[in-house]
């Protein structure tokens, strides 16, 4: 698989390895540069409470006034480090980062390190990438200008200063579509470095999916790359690519099942309740309350999440159908859903838009007040916790139907090369990257509004954003790469 530059363009031995180095420190350097790390005001991500669910149980403890850092106006870099303060961390492979940031500091520790690793970590992608990519050809290396650019950009960049996960599920997206640029520049018969590529697409996947249940797509689309892209032409290096997924697999199948044993018994009454009152009765409308089970009252709390609604009913129909029996409820809203597929689009559209707020202006990026207590109920109305937020939000969105449009030709555009891949192979490679990048959004955008409801959508769809990006670079690709000679090859 090659893309127009002859074989004497390949770097050997050493120059490969200089080559990965380059790469890696130029990645890392664009994520410090954009964070501001070395300038001690460093681009971060305000907490609004989900942060706690990853430090509490590595003893980190906020320096405010109430030792939260929960709606602070800004973000809380400076923490004391002591005893657990919870019974256990919410299983992620970002508390693996945060362990590694914690490790050496006694008594006190500052976010900006959280910064650092991963800064250094997309410096090991994508210098692992670039020395796979650069077995064909020191001009291919290039391809990899696409995943990394969007990390110049502040609203993906600055998750790397908080305590969320969704980080480490960047940071594993980023993995993946290194990967795959990777595969793109390299042949069959290259088969350490496409093997290179393939394995970090298989560890990328893990590590997303490992960062939250809800990045499960993430994995699903590196499986199916390792599972059809060949490695060598004879065996057993033609199964090695396949072996690759089935290990993948095999080794994230246990942490997931543990994270999503974990969401359901800490937070599963919450998102049943979003589910139903956020997205059910909301897109259905208040006659649904009979199709859930649920009495006409219910459709009072229509638009309010769990987190910020009004104090929430201790009716028996609430406590029966939310904390009792979550499972049916949650199924009968399911169902009710299914049964108008029009409302299923609809509602996938509204996540799909709700991706043009990756920057997340209600989650304050510069310091935060150490003084200020937080609030009780938080203060999530932007987000889109509740109606009429959400629609307000959405309305003021200059093009609203541009990520759906996105999607649509992106998908359109990778199907379409099953009729003239064979003529223009290396922009039919683009078509499909680009079409795995719009399907792996999708599957994020549907697992965050079945999952929780358009409470909180637009950090919910943040990754599936960055997808997008990629999505739109990769059709750029792809048109300059038929306009250029030798797209035949």
């Amino acid at each position: 698989m090659t893309t127009g530059a002859g074989a004497n363009d390949v770097p050997t031995g050493r120059h490969r390895v200089v080559l990965a180095v380059g790469a890696g420190v130029l990645a890392a350097s664009v994520v410090v540069l954009t964070l501001g790390l070395p300038t001690g005001r460093p681009v971060g991500v305000e907490d609004n409470g989900d942060g706690f669910r990853l430090y509490c149980g590595l003893g980190l403890i906020p320096r405010t006034v109430d030792r939260l850092a929960a709606w602070k106006g800004g973000v809380v870099t400076d923490f004391a480090v002591g005893a657990p303060i919870c019974g256990s961390s919410t299983p992620s492979s970002a508390t693996l980062v945060l362990q590694a940031a914690v490790l050496g500091h006694d008594g006190s520790f500052a976010l900006t390190t959280v910064g650092w690793w991963y800064a250094v970590l997309v410096g090991v992608v994508v210098g692992v990438a670039a020395w796979a990519a650069s077995a064909g050809g020191l001009w291919r290396t290039a391809v990899l200008v696409v995943p990394v650019a969007p990390l110049a950009l502040a609203p993906f960049t600055r998750l790397f200063v908080s305590t969320y996960a969704e980080p480490a599920g960047l940071l594993g997206a980023l993995a993946v579509a290194c990967g795959v640029a990777g595969v793109m520049v390299t042949r069959r018969a290259q088969r350490r470095a496409r093997t290179v590529a393939l394995v970090l697409v298989a560890v990328g996947g893990a590590v997303a999916a490992t960062a939250k249940p809800a990045y499960l797509p993430v994995l699903v689309a590196a499986v199916v790359v390792c599972a059809v892209v060949r490695v060598g032409r004879r065996r057993p290096w033609r199964v090695v690519g396949p072996a690759i997924a089935l290990v993948a697999v095999v080794l994230t199948a246990w942490p997931v099942a543990a994270a999503v044993t974990f969401q359901n018994q800490v937070y599963e009454g919450a998102n049943v309740h979003d589910v139903v009152f956020t997205l059910a009765l909301t897109e259905l409308g208040p006659a649904a309350t009979s199709e859930l089970g649920l009495p006409p009252e219910a459709a009072a709390l229509t638009g309010d999440g769990y987190f910020n609604a009004p104090p929430r009913a201790t009716a028996d129909w609430w406590v029966r159908a939310i904390r009792d029996e979550p499972d049916a409820t949650r199924a009968a809203a399911y169902t009710a859903l299914a049964r108008d597929p029009a409302v299923l689009l609809r509602a996938v559209g509204v996540g799909l838009q709700a991706t043009t707020g990756a920057d997340l202006p209600y989650l304050a990026a510069g310091p935060g007040d150490v003084t200020r207590p937080s609030p009780p109920g938080g203060d999530p109305g932007w987000s889109g916790a509740e109606q009429p937020e959400l629609h307000f939000v959405l309305g003021a969105t200059r093009v609203p139907w541009l990520p759906t449009a996105l999607v649509l030709l992106a998908l359109g555009a990778a199907v379409s090369t099953v009729a003239w891949r064979r003529r223009a192979p290396a922009c039919a490679r683009w078509c499909l990257a680009a079409g795995l990048g719009a399907a792996t959004a999708v599957g994020l955008v549907v697992a965050a509004v079945l999952g929780d409801g358009y409470f909180e959508v637009f950090k919910h769809v943040w990754l599936a954003a960055y997808l997008l990006v990629l999505t739109g670079l990769c059709l750029l690709g792809a048109l300059a790469r038929l306009a250029l000679p030798g797209s035949r090859r």
